[in-house]
């Protein structure tokens, strides 16, 4: 798949945004008649999907299931060409990984128009410049895109056009709520270490369970003839993430510990409200480090704020999804 066309599936997913529903209880609908402020959605179909179909609707705005199916295309495309198709036959739980994707899909599609229609409301739009430049650049995708293959997926030039413009002004909406946010970090005394983490979560119902695993855990590392990354892949089935956590983690025993270690040293059980951690330190206090670090939680507060700002939008709007299209 082409980068731009990358980006444009990309952009409202790498937010990080959730959503907890899709269809509309007679609760949900109850609810919204008693909310004055609550656009209603529109009808959208739950039979025989054709292209020109209302497969979603947010608030008053449809969109058809030919505009579904581009969506859905370009992330198709994209892992195809990366796996193969039988990817999307793959089970997870009680569903394909090809089902779980429509739900994918259908939030992408939710957030975007949420976004741009938070936009309208803000003033935020594509200036003249903008919008040749983003529609020339949707003719050039499109014209890339074999006939045959534009028809079987309901790709159309009207259609490339409106997806690369709302993503755009998505993209501008992020832009303008994440610059608008104030992040006052002293970056001169704001400390950082790089680390792999051993994690292992608890609740009240289990915390002394998890204790007791925890240090033996501790107690079989100290003898352990591999690396603390192979030692976290076998004991949990997954590898290790390099994370940089610091002096401004919410997390104070945890960041505590881990700024007291040297270069290649592993720490001993370290207890927080959410489980405990055995730490390993890769890299300790540097300036790079420290100012990736600042970076890092800043980026961190930006997107709360935005997470903040989108949930407040999408209070507004009621959703329906099509029922045909979610059991697919």
């Amino acid at each position: 798949m082409h980068r731009f066309g990358k980006k444009v599936i990309c952009v409202c997913l790498a937010v990080g945004l959730t959503l907890s529903c899709f269809g509309c209880s007679k609760k949900t609908e109850e609810t919204a008649e008693s909310q004055s402020s609550v656009e209603r959605a529109a009808w959208v179909s739950n039979g025989e999907l054709k292209g020109d179909s209302v497969a979603v609707a947010v608030g008053k705005e449809g969109v058809s299931y030919d505009e579904y199916r581009v969506y859905s295309w370009f992330l198709k495309n994209q892992y195809d060409a990366m796996l193969t198709s039988e990817v999307w036959n793959i089970q997870l739980g009680d569903r394909t990984v090809g089902q779980a994707a429509i739900e994918d899909i259908v939030r992408l599609i939710i957030q975007i128009k949420v976004m741009n229609r938070a936009a309208e409301g803000e003033g935020v739009a594509l200036g003249l410049d903008e919008k040749e430049d983003i529609d020339y650049k949707a003719d050039q995708y499109i014209a890339t895109i074999p006939e045959e293959e534009r028809k079987a997926n309901g790709i159309t030039s009207e259609l490339m056009h409106r997806i690369f413009e709302e993503n755009l002004v998505a993209r501008k909406m992020y832009d303008v709520v994440t610059g608008a946010t104030q992040v006052n970090i002293d970056a001169a005394t704001t400390q950082a270490a790089k680390v792999l983490l051993l994690f292992l979560p608890a609740t009240d119902a289990n915390r002394e369970e998890m204790r007791g695993q925890a240090a033996a855990y501790a107690q079989e590392l100290a003898t352990y003839q591999g690396n603390f990354y192979s030692f976290v892949k076998e004991k949990t089935g997954e590898a290790p993430e390099e994370v940089i956590l610091g002096s401004l983690d919410s997390r104070t025993n945890l960041a505590a510990n881990v700024l007291a270690l040297k270069k290649d040293a592993t720490s001993g059980v370290i207890e927080e409200t959410d489980g405990f951690y055995i730490a390993y330190c890769l890299k300790t206090n540097t300036q790079n480090l420290n100012q990736a670090y600042v970076e890092q939680e800043v980026e961190k507060k930006q997107k709360d704020a935005f997470q903040a700002a989108y949930e407040n939008w999408a209070s507004g709007y009621e959703v329906r999804v099509s029922k045909s299209l979610l059991s697919k």
